[in-house]
């Protein structure tokens, strides 16, 4: 039996590869309970242009003092689109992770949030709840990773 890597999780969640002008290629970790709509706003971000790293299931490794989001390998460009099935797409390489989305229900996303942040293998990870079925949902998780990048967005 192989000995575990103490520097590596395998989590229930998605993760996308987000590009844009105003920062680095950076991992968003997109958790939830089932149904609350991981896949489908994976979905939305990648017909935007983000790339699929994993869908359902997230490999998280540690590296130096940064959380990798990869794919895992039985599950390697598989995404789940309701109502179509599971469809195949181009699967990015590991990328820092900058970002934790979880998905609540739309009564339990605050209108002014504190500051939070998740523990992922002794990295601190800012962490933002929103509900994936609003129609703003793709953009907000857009503004999210800006705001990572440029905290100074934020007015206090």
């Amino acid at each position: 039996m192989k000995p575990q890597n103490p520097n590596r999780v395998i989590r229930h969640g998605t993760a996308v590869l987000m590009t844009s002008p105003d920062h680095s290629p950076a991992a968003v970790f997109i958790r939830g309970a089932s149904g609350s709509g991981k896949s489908d706003l994976a979905f939305r971000l990648i017909m935007q242009g983000a790339s699929l790293i994993s869908d359902d299931q997230v490999e998280l490794e540690k590296r130096q003092n940064k959380i990798y989001a990869g794919a895992i390998d039985a599950i390697r460009g598989l995404i789940e689109v309701r109502g179509l099935g599971l469809l195949r797409y181009p699967v990015a390489d590991p990328a820092p992770l900058k970002l934790v989305i979880d998905l609540v229900p739309r009564e339990n996303v605050p209108r002014l949030p504190e500051v939070q942040e998740m523990d992922i293998l002794g990295v601190n990870l800012p962490l933002f709840r929103l509900h994936a079925f609003d129609a703003s949902a793709v953009c907000k998780l857009r503004a999210a990773m800006a705001v990572v990048h440029h905290p100074e967005m934020i007015v206090k």
